[in-house]
């Protein structure tokens, strides 16, 4: 992978330049040369743990992507993706590692929040751009192992969900997937709706319960059950 070609191909996708579209190049780069892919039209699935910048750049690097429904976000707020072959049994989980340029200084932090807040002056924008700068060079540049921790992990690559029928709720009348319509008192309801009967907070145990008759999950309980 050529990495300033890479980066440059992630920017014009992301809209502008970070450190966060730097960090995904290099993730994107160790994944690849992890599960010692060379061909980019390798079907990849990826799990990130982020909804932050670096995950456009691995879109961008691996191919997968919310429409392809090989891109799985489990938002547990840490700079952590997990990318598998699709019908692999061994995958690699890339991490950010504590301390490194990954992430913001104190500095950084303060003079960003005084951008936000509209009470920066121009040396802060000035300093700020400097410092973000920095970050971006020494991301494209630094040693994997100053910034990343990889390791190999076991298991198949999760299931790429599937498209799925869509029917009218009964509620809204908005045609929504089968996968999330749920079974309220007898009543086929979206989320929202579902959300909306319970008064704005779902009782424990009411997440997930009282599938539509053609989502898979309902098939899958009736293939559960007729074992038993």
């Amino acid at each position: 992978m050529d990495r300033t070609q890479a980066y440059n191909d992630v920017i014009r996708f992301h809209g502008h330049e970070c450190p966060g579209a730097a960090f995904g190049v290099r993730v994107a780069e160790a994944a690849l040369t992890a599960l010692d892919l060379k061909d980019p039209g390798t079907p990849l699935v990826l799990v990130s743990e982020t909804d932050a910048c670096a995950v456009d750049a691995l879109q961008v690097l691996t191919g997968c992507t919310y429409g392809k429904r090989n891109l799985i976000h489990q938002d547990a707020g840490r700079n952590v993706f997990t990318l598998w072959e699709r019908d692999g049994s061994t995958g690699v989980r890339i991490r950010a590692k504590a301390d490194s340029i990954v992430f913001r200084t104190e500095e950084i932090w303060a003079l960003a929040g005084r951008i936000e807040d509209g009470t920066a002056t121009l040396e802060d924008e000035a300093a700020f751009a400097r410092l973000q700068g920095e970050r971006i060079s020494g991301l494209l540049s630094v040693a994997d192992e100053e910034i990343l921790a990889v390791e190999k992990v076991e298991g198949p690559a999760p299931g790429v969900k599937h498209l799925a029928r869509t029917d009218l709720c009964v509620d809204c009348g908005e045609p929504t997937s089968v996968e999330t319509l749920h079974d309220h008192r007898g009543r086929m309801v979206c989320p929202a709706c579902h959300l909306a009967a319970h008064g704005g907070v779902l009782p424990e145990g009411h997440g997930d319960h009282g599938h539509h008759p053609q989502s898979h999950k309902h098939h899958h309980e009736h293939k559960h059950e007729h074992k038993h």
